[in-house]
């Protein structure tokens, strides 16, 4: 009996580290107050997937199929573990009612089988990476770039550069006013290396409101809004002059694909008060304006923060953000709708991702599809939900969260994702608690007359290799 008993000890151990250590038993959710004031998701089961992508289920491989194959497992070792000691002992010619020393040795069997079965579950088995079509994956910068930069980004197999074009920042001095400067050379060193730029359109200028974050809502400032945006798409849209001037004669001619209108406008960080209703207005107000400038062009809505904390006026999820926007915006209005789902790991991006989804099903925007505009997470002390503790582990979940948009863009009409962002800053500066070090790139100190050269984090690896482009 003493091997019978040996054999059980080594068959309960495993079946305990099994279920102390995968995935499926450590699962709950970390608490997420950060400087971004992420609302967290409760964990709890429901239906959103029912009308997600047209009433696909759930996916597959998930925990509910973890006890199954335990139960399965073990069975299937019980049922060899007797058949073998049966054979044994009428080969022997046993009548002591013993079992044979090879139980032992194929209890150790079990307990190897039974834990390689629970880590195949556990979804940690390595998986073919998937690659992103040409154009899906692309980048939001958190800084200027050079010509240096999208010669990198291009090797990488980015296409599209997002950058935010401040109202403010254009007309600073009134409304006959137009400062195109500072955005001529992110159009210029774009198209120097065949990189098109994604304008986000936002920043209400201060001689209009004591706040940019002020959403234009009366006559008056709508129709500054329109000549703001009549102003941009000429300049840079596929007749703009930006193209025709003579500095520009060697460049590629790659005009903006889609413009974006407003930057995460149901969060107060960019709109105060947020309101479905004026950012309606505006998007009715700029929409023909875009479309009768650039026939070839798109109309984007804001990038939504996907689940901002926060009372009504100063924070509403995506999700139900979108829903409202859907009552005063027809989906003959926009051409795409667009997400920030950032969460503190993938199990969240899905859930917002889902959601999301779902919104736009049930509001009239069901051909629309989702660019994911801004994700990421930052390599820095894990400090806050989007924070990952190293380098190795943002790698890491960029892996696992740029994989899972590759693989549901059809399941979900996911167009294109951009990781925010391209460089960290520098760590004295002012930014978000996470973005210091949010970038595929180190932050370098730049030297007077010298171009700081780009050194890469494990971010970067990762990155390309879903792309399809090169490191180096």
């Amino acid at each position: 009996m003493k091997n019978v008993t040996r054999s059980l000890v080594v068959l309960f151990i495993s079946l305990f580290a099994w279920m102390v250590f995968s995935p499926a038993a450590n699962s709950a959710l970390a608490p997420a107050e950060v400087q971004y004031q992420y609302d967290p998701i409760p964990q709890a089961s429901d239906d959103r997937d029912a009308d997600a992508s047209g009433g696909v289920t759930s996916e597959k491989g998930t925990s509910s199929q973890f006890p199954l194959l335990l139960i399965g497992g073990i069975v299937l070792i019980l049922l060899v573990f007797g058949t073998v000691a049966i054979l044994e002992r009428r080969r022997r010619k046993d009548t002591d009612g013993s079992f044979p020393r090879p139980t032992i040795p194929l209890a150790l069997l079990g307990a190897i089988l039974i834990g390689a079965m629970a880590f195949g579950a556990s979804g940690t088995t390595a998986a073919p990476k998937p690659k992103a079509p040409p154009g899906f994956l692309n980048i939001a910068p958190q800084e200027g770039v050079s010509v240096e930069d999208t010669i990198r980004m291009a090797s990488g197999g980015i296409s599209v550069i997002r950058v935010p074009v401040s109202w403010d920042i254009v007309q600073a001095d009134g409304p006959d006013s137009f400062d195109w400067g500072l955005y001529d050379s992110a159009f210029r060193a774009g198209a120097a290396n065949g990189i098109s730029i994604l304008p986000v359109l936002y920043g209400t200028p201060r001689w209009m409101a004591r706040k940019t974050t002020t959403l234009p809502k009366s006559k008056r400032d709508l129709d500054y809004w329109r000549k703001f945006v009549a102003a941009g798409v000429q300049r840079y849209g596929s007749k703009g002059t930006f193209w025709d001037e003579p500095v520009q004669e060697y460049l590629s001619r790659v005009p903006p694909k889609n413009w974006q209108l407003w930057n995460e406008v149901n969060f107060r960080y960019f709109a105060s008060p947020v309101s479905a209703k004026t950012y309606g207005k505006m998007v009715n107000a700029a929409s023909p304006i875009v479309r009768a400038n650039d026939p070839k062009a798109d109309v984007m809505l804001s990038g939504l923060f996907g689940r901002p904390k926060g009372p009504p006026k100063k924070a509403v999820h995506a999700d139900k953000f979108l829903r409202q926007v859907s009552k005063y915006v027809k989906a003959n209005k926009i051409d795409s709708i667009a997400l920030h789902p950032y969460a503190p790991n993938t199990k969240q991006l899905k859930m917002i991702i889902k959601d999301f989804r779902k919104a736009a099903n049930k509001s009239g925007y069901r051909k629309k599809p989702i660019n994911v505009t801004e994700i990421g997470w930052g390599s820095g002390k894990a400090k806050n939900a989007f924070l990952k503790g190293s380098e190795g582990k943002q790698a890491k979940q960029l892996t696992s969260a740029l994989s899972f948009l590759i693989k549901s863009r059809k399941k979900y009409k996911i167009k294109s994702a951009y990781w925010y962002s391209w460089k960290d800053t520098d760590p004295k500066g002012t930014n978000c608690s996470f973005c210091y070090t949010i970038g595929l790139f180190k932050y370098v100190r730049p030297e007077p007359g010298v171009v700081a050269p780009l050194k890469p984090k494990p971010a970067w690896k990762a990155f390309v290799k879903l792309s399809g482009g090169r490191v180096g």
